[in-house]
């Protein structure tokens, strides 16, 4: 994706539902394409959320939008922005859904049970004998002391923190037509992602386990024992006299019977998940799950965008491979930003032939040919209406016309071709295209690779991707001419050929060169 996060996060915030601050492009149907949004889905303490912020549909033609009303959330949710957005286009479809500020409580107030405090049995049914002034006849009593051990257990409240903290979490999912067929692609853009104020990375699965309360006992030597239930054959009593509560202090049980269990949380964080099925892809920016006490307080996916091809019918898009509907000038400047190009510089017998292509709004324009040794004009050309141009300039001096120096440029105002240097190892003298056909003449110079290599020939499908169509020999000459299949449904291509040759006739080391990308029209 061509845009910076911080970008995107802005448009984020401009597309909130509850106030859209830019537009969309105007409502359209992409036929075929299903398309659908979500800003954040699931569910809190088991509920699921009220009021997602959702957009598109999974069964119905793909259309431009936003996502609807601002969700409700928990309070145990904060977010600062939510967007989901679907946009349709002629040809393509494209889904986003996010996030921005999206923060996990924890709060007293969160209505989970905590771990229970487990009393021994031992604790409730303290057998004690009751000494001789308490009552006429020594006797046993049983005390409970669990109103005493309660008293001592502390402040159990969840305490006010945040769990999680994300930044932001966008995710994309579109779709194009592409050569005829239609092609899926998603990614996803997180930004600082931190568990209880650790800062984790945002490319890798997070699983983190956090005390909230601590662990610990009760001490039963700091119990106050007149808190606890005595009975005396069946009647209450109460703990009061010295002799009695000297007694029970000497029947406690030696050590800290009484546990307190530590009271955890569990995030997990699993970023950029994507599931693709033939023609179908679902991109999620982030799933999140956290847990207190073993109890689900969110499950929650954090940006969802999902689209499919259901249907869609790319056999009459325009194509975007190299040449669909494009003239060989057009290639030529297809994979560059300059608005001029030299694509060969040939020598032809004692002049330099100069071929190249000039955007349309040069048209008529004239083309200034500079070579490099004196920086001097040493010819001219008018753009054609097609964009492409072609001069003649002289030899330059034979001195100079195999080195580095002998390079040309073509200059329109302030705009510049790159330089091409005019001796090369490899070159097309000739590409022409008929019935089906194009056919590529040219020449490697000596000394070939012993053996000799093969050229490979390859065609342009996108600025980044090739094909190869043809693998020959060239003659012990260096001569060659290859007849390939002309690409179906374009209307011009472009080739380039490689081979290894020998740098000296005495070192038989290879290394690798190539022609310059030639276009032809078809």
């Amino acid at each position: 994706m061509p845009l910076s996060f911080r970008i995107r996060t802005a448009l984020l915030l401009g597309i909130a539902a509850s106030a859209p601050a830019f537009a969309l492009p105007a409502p359209a149907d992409a036929a075929g394409w299903r398309c659908s949004a979500g800003a954040l889905t699931g569910s809190v303490l088991g509920q699921a959320l009220p009021g997602a912020v959702t957009t598109g549909s999974a069964t119905a033609d793909c259309t431009s939008g936003n996502g609807g009303a601002p969700l409700s959330v928990p309070p145990l949710l904060d977010v600062g922005a939510l967007a989901a957005s679907t946009t349709a286009g002629a040809n393509s479809a494209l889904a986003i859904g996010g996030v921005v500020d999206l923060a996990i409580h924890s709060a007293p107030s969160l209505p989970i049970t905590l771990p229970e405090i487990a009393i021994p049995d031992a604790l409730s049914k303290v057998q004690v004998t009751v000494p001789l002034g308490v009552i006429p006849v020594p006797t046993l009593a049983e005390v409970d002391l669990t109103p005493a051990i309660q008293a001592l257990l502390p402040n159990r409240k969840l305490p006010s923190l945040d769990l999680l903290n994300v930044k932001g979490a966008v995710a994309y999912a579109g779709g194009q037509c592409s050569n005829g067929a239609p092609q899926l692609s998603g990614s996803a853009q997180i930004a600082d992602i931190t568990i209880a104020g650790q800062q984790l990375g945002t490319g890798s699965l997070a699983d983190k386990t956090l005390t909230l309360l601590d662990s610990g006992s009760i001490d039963l030597s700091q119990l106050d024992l007149t808190l606890a239930k005595v009975t005396v054959l069946g009647v209450p009593a109460t703990v009061g006299a010295p002799t009695l509560l000297t007694a029970l202090q000497a029947a406690l049980p030696a050590g800290p019977l009484v546990q307190i269990p530590a009271t955890l949380a569990n995030v997990k964080v699993t970023p950029g998940d994507q599931t693709a099925t033939a023609g179908a892809l679902v991109q999620r920016a982030l799933h999140i799950s956290a847990s207190i006490a073993g109890q689900s307080v969110a499950d929650l996916a954090v940006g969802q965008a999902a689209i499919s091809d259901g249907g869609v019918d790319c056999s009459a898009a325009p194509s975007t491979g190299a040449g669909s509907g494009q003239t060989a000038s057009d290639l030529a400047l297809a994979c560059t930003k300059r608005k001029i190009v030299l694509i060969d510089v040939l020598r032809q017998g004692g002049h330099v032939k100069l071929i190249g292509a000039a955007d349309k709004q040069y048209v008529g324009r004239t083309v200034k040919i500079v070579f490099a040794v004196g920086n001097r004009t040493v010819a001219r050309a008018k753009v054609k209406k097609d964009g492409s141009f072609a001069t003649t300039a002289p030899l330059p001096a034979a001195n100079i016309r195999a080195t580095n120096r002998a390079r040309y440029t073509a200059v329109i105002g302030s705009e510049r071709s790159l330089n091409l240097k005019l001796t090369r190892r490899m070159i097309v003298d000739s590409v022409t295209s008929s019935g089906g056909k194009v056919r590529i003449v040219g020449r490697v110079t000596r000394p070939l690779g012993t053996p000799v290599q093969t050229i490979v020939v390859k065609r342009r499908v996108t600025c980044s991707k090739t094909a190869t169509v043809a693998r020959i020999k060239p003659a012990p000459s260096g001569r060659f001419s290859v007849t390939v299949t002309a690409p179906k449904g374009q209307t011009a291509a472009v080739y380039r050929l490689s081979t290894s040759v020998r740098n000296t006739p005495a070192n038989p080391k290879l290394y690798p060169t190539f022609t310059l990308p030639r276009a032809v029209n078809l």
